[in-house]
């Protein structure tokens, strides 16, 4: 399959699609500074398969690549990363000190500082959240503007990957560019039983894998 080019973003490994430039054009492997419709953000050039399935970084949209990143771009990109620890820290402490119904899962800075990006989820069995006060108080604590995104269990899962029952790392953190639709029919028409402790992932869902031996028969 032919590759095409896109970045992948300094967090959770976002790659988007780089249209409008050809490879020999851009080095392959490069970090680069680029324009998003998020912000100007940090990232590398890298290849990418040139299909049109969804892929991790498909909500973020490219607009252009600004410049190679120097020194001092990449200092910059280190020091974003101890400030995000830093400020996720001192936001689940606010979690817990207001007794919030919810998990923060990490935190994300921009790479122009425009905003704070807090991914959580909300805990199960608990009361609907309205994020506005927490927002507003840690606006006000961080100087800086906050939005909070609520993930699926299937993003945290690729957020922050682990181990599968095969003993290897989980697909959707590796190589897994989208997220296959598994249903109990697929179950039944391979003859697997319906066993959660064996075919649902530590994302709760039916277990990704299920599809490709499933897909190969077709």
């Amino acid at each position: 399959m032919d590759k095409g080019l896109g970045v992948k973003f300094r967090k959770f490994n976002n790659i988007a699609p780089l249209k409008g430039y050809k490879q020999d054009n851009l080095k392959v492997g490069a970090a680069v500074v680029v324009e998003t419709d998020r912000g100007t953000e940090y990232g590398w050039i890298v290849l990418k398969k040139s299909d049109k399935r969804r892929h991790a970084g498909s909500d973020i949209k490219l607009r252009k690549v600004l410049r190679y990143a120097d020194e001092k771009d990449s200092q910059k990109a280190e020091l974003l990363s101890k400030r995000e620890k830093e400020l996720f820290c001192t936001s689940c402490s606010k979690v817990a000190e207001n007794k919030l119904p919810i998990k923060l899962l990490n935190a994300e800075i921009l790479f122009d500082e425009s905003k704070l990006i807090i991914y959580y989820k909300v805990l199960e069995n608990k009361r609907s959240f309205q994020s506005k006060d927490l927002i507003k108080e840690l606006s006000g604590l961080f100087s800086l503007r906050v939005e909070m995104h609520l993930i699926s269990a299937r993003d945290e899962a690729r957020i922050f990957s682990g181990i599968g029952i095969c003993g290897r790392s989980l697909c959707c953190s590796t190589f897994l560019e989208d997220f296959p639709h598994v249903t109990v029919k697929i179950l039944k028409e391979q003859g697997i039983a319906m066993n959660p402790s064996k075919v649902c992932g530590v994302c709760g869902k039916l277990l990704c894998c299920l599809k490709y031996e499933y897909e190969g028969k077709e």
